[in-house]
């Protein structure tokens, strides 16, 4: 699930959450030049295909933004 309120999406039970930019544009950002904007997105969708690869014990946060770790467990309580 692509959310840009992902500590919702991790509590309902979603397993793999993809961090978004905003609530109005999920997988973009208006202010940016339409090619950025484009790559924006697409570095949000790329991260939300690969996290589909990765197999998670639970509801796990994958952030595209993030240089190194783009993912940490996260325990909904």
């Amino acid at each position: 699930m692509i959310s840009a309120i992902y500590n919702f999406a991790l509590t309902t039970g979603a397993n793999r959450v993809i961090r978004g930019a905003r609530i109005e544009h999920v997988c973009g950002d208006p202010t940016l030049s339409p090619e950025k904007d484009y790559a924006f997105g697409m570095r949000i969708v790329t991260a939300a295909l690969e996290a589909l690869t990765i197999a998670v014990p639970g509801p796990t946060l994958f952030d595209p933004m993030a240089s190194g770790k783009t993912q940490e467990s996260a325990h909904a309580s």
